[in-house]
């Protein structure tokens, strides 16, 4: 083969391969914290990928978390910020790949059982008869480990005077802040301080609240991609991770973004890491 033949080879060896460029990608996000907050930080994320991958990057926010998993199975999004539930809910309808999760501060997050500070309810016992607000049937923090704690200790959803779901971590602190309910299930950032929902989206800051119960670590919430996404772009994924990553390392641009991309740093993640959630999944379905 003469030299002129084998460029001509390699060449068109090397287009083969090329990866082409999806004519834009559209990033799925749950309401999980404030919902003003996060429409606004969306977009900042989405403009700032914009200009660095030169494609086209649009937003969905879901009406709920259950939602998102529909979208993701439908191809209407193709990158998905989840919850640690929603990405075990999601694996059933759609295969997905995940590449980072947010950190605050750790890689682990936990839930907690939160009352107003002048409550009378003083243990779990004081529950029953009582009124609770969840976040969503697929917030790990916000209902699933909270709900296998408060089923080991006798206390089903009849033991409640009610139960509600509020849609998002805000909305639940709300309610519990107004008296619209007597307890609520919430994320917590840390075991020791027990900074959490109630502190970061209370409305009034001489609100005062006081912590029941808080269990075990959960991993963070994932950043994943539609696997059959990423099998036909795999370049563009990669260098998606790395804009984000880079984005939430920007003291400039951190605090802009911190409500849909956590206070810490990124982290690359794994299926596998959430094994303990899928694990109480199944205490709970038991």
């Amino acid at each position: 083969m003469g030299f002129k033949s084998f460029l001509v080879t390699s060449l068109f060896s090397i287009l083969a391969f090329a990866e082409a460029s999806p004519k834009s990608i559209t990033l799925g996000l749950i309401p999980g914290g404030h919902p003003e907050a996060i429409k606004a930080e969306s977009k900042v994320v989405a403009e700032q990928l914009q200009k660095k991958l030169n494609i086209p990057v649009n937003i969905y926010i879901s009406k709920n978390y259950a939602a998102l998993n529909t979208a993701l199975k439908d191809k209407k999004v193709d990158y998905a910020f989840l919850s640690a539930l929603s990405l075990v809910e999601a694996e059933k309808e759609v295969p997905v790949k995940v590449l980072l999760k947010k950190t605050y501060n750790g890689p682990y997050y936990f839930s907690g059982l939160v009352v107003r500070a002048d409550s009378k309810i003083k243990s779990i016992k004081d529950l029953k008869g009582k009124s609770i607000v969840f976040v969503d049937p697929q917030s790990a923090s916000g209902y699933l480990y909270p709900q296998v704690y408060l089923r080991k200790n006798n206390l089903k959803d009849e033991s409640f005077k009610s139960v509600t779901f509020s849609g998002s971590h805000a909305a639940s602190v709300e309610k519990l802040e107004n008296k619209e309910a007597d307890v609520a299930a919430v994320f917590v950032d840390d075991e020791k301080t027990n900074d959490g929902a109630w502190e970061r989206f209370k409305k009034n800051p001489k609100s005062k609240f006081r912590l029941l119960w808080v269990s075990a670590p959960i991993p963070n919430d994932p950043i994943v991609v539609r696997q059959d996404f990423y099998n036909q772009y795999p370049k563009l994924t990669h260098e998606l991770m790395y804009e984000l990553i880079e984005m939430q390392s920007d003291a400039g641009t951190k605090k802009q973004i911190s409500e849909v991309m956590g206070k810490g740093e990124l982290m690359p993640a794994t299926s596998k890491q959430y094994d303990p959630v899928r694990e109480v999944k199944k205490v709970f379905n038991q």
